[in-house]
């Protein structure tokens, strides 16, 4: 019985030899190394670049991108797809915009002639549809280089854009018209390594996963999926993760990270942007917020929640139970989770009703606190609080 490749092979041959019957000359059997294109042929004074498929189901989209993709390789005047199940819906629509010609294997061995005189709606002739606009390529094509990578949408230019939105609607069928990847698309692992090999090359030493999203045309998710240690060993690297890194060096790293950004590094990009990853500074201090404490910082400024006490917390909602009953003109005014996390000011929440959810276990549990321990929210009281506390919303 034949393997799956076996019977690929074997339907090739069969299309190659009716292909020589028909007339075609120069013909080539590209084998494993097709690009696209499974046998190369000249008729007529014309290049072809077929794609033969024998499969159980209908054909999508990828078949007609491999064959657009190998008449720009071989420099063919057209592309062919033969399939013995035939095509979907979008597969024709897209070989239409592209001018590629669409076969059954049933229609195929039918022929006498190349291509046929009268064939079905599948063929499209060059005066009704036009080629690819190699104007507009050739403007991609230059952005391409210089990223080394699939441009993502807003790294085109206006004029550019423009011009892909009137005729192909949008980037990703533009993407598809030309075979190109769709920095989207999530790569399987071997697009990974091999993509990860390209940065390499580029940058001319390993890796880290901050040159993988400056370089690459997938998104920094994507290798995040694939254990970036075990891709840098597969790939014959080693791992740059570096050990006995010193406070100093870290602290050098943090401030050298402040001066490139014009402000104190988030947690987001220590890890996205700076030289060490957040993992390091927390297993030197124990936590972000011994670094940050060592150096003078807040966490406000380091992006992250402000940590509150149970008594803060229950101050802070006191005010703004106040707040709201006057603006209200109800003292019985109740506030609830929702309307606490639409409360801002100047962008930023009051207080995050998930800080209060972390300290007391859930909202109902707070509310169950304050009415079991019978806490006054009185103006007057929670003034006296304030007093209490001294500079109860400067510290930190």
């Amino acid at each position: 019985m034949m393997t799956n490749n076996q019977k690929g092979l074997d339907f090739e041959r069969k299309c190659y030899n009716k292909l020589k019957e028909i007339g075609f000359s120069d013909l080539q059997l590209t084998r494993n190394i097709d690009n696209g294109a499974d046998i190369v042929g000249a008729y007529n004074g014309q290049i072809y670049a077929f794609q033969c498929k024998d499969h159980k189901k209908k054909q999508g989209n990828g078949c007609v991108q491999e064959a657009v993709a190998a008449r720009r390789l071989y420099r063919a005047n057209r592309c062919v797809v033969i399939s013995s199940s035939g095509f979907t819906p979008s597969a024709i629509a897209l070989a239409k915009a592209n001018n590629c010609i669409l076969l059954t294997a049933s229609d195929f061995w039918e022929l006498h002639d190349f291509p046929p005189v009268n064939y079905s709606a599948l063929f499209y002739e060059e005066t009704i549809v036009n080629d690819f606009d190699y104007d507009l390529q050739e403007e991609y094509e230059k952005i391409r280089k210089n990223l080394h990578r699939t441009p993502k949408w807003d790294e085109l230019d206006k004029h550019l854009k423009y011009r892909i939105r009137k005729k192909y609607r949008n980037y990703s069928r533009f993407l598809a018209a030309i075979g190109d990847t769709p920095y989207s698309k999530k790569p399987s692992a071997k697009e990974i390594k091999e993509e990860y090999r390209r940065i390499r090359s580029i940058i001319n030493r390993t890796p880290t996963l901050s040159d993988v999203e400056k370089h690459s045309s997938f998104s920094r998710n994507s290798f995040k999926e694939y254990p970036f240690t075990k891709l840098q060993k597969e790939c014959g690297d080693r791992p740059n993760i570096e050990r006995n890194v010193t406070k100093e060096q870290l602290i050098d790293a943090y401030f050298a990270l402040q001066e490139e950004l014009g402000h104190s590094p988030t947690v987001k990009e220590i890890d996205g942007q700076g030289m060490y990853r957040s993992s390091y500074y927390r297993r030197r201090w124990g936590s972000i917020d011994g670094f940050l404490d060592s150096i003078g910082k807040s966490r406000t400024e380091a992006g992250l929640n402000r940590v509150y006490s149970e008594k803060e917390i229950i101050v802070i909602y006191s005010l703004i139970k106040i707040l709201l009953s006057v603006i209200k003109e109800s003292t019985s005014y109740k506030i609830n989770h929702t309307v606490l996390e639409q409360l801002q000011f100047e962008g930023k929440s009051l207080i995050s009703p998930s800080t209060i959810s972390k300290k007391f276990g859930g909202w109902d549990n707070f509310i169950q606190y304050i009415q079991s321990n019978g806490i006054d929210l009185s103006l007057e009281k929670t003034i006296k609080h304030i007093q209490e506390q001294g500079n109860l919303f400067l510290q930190e």
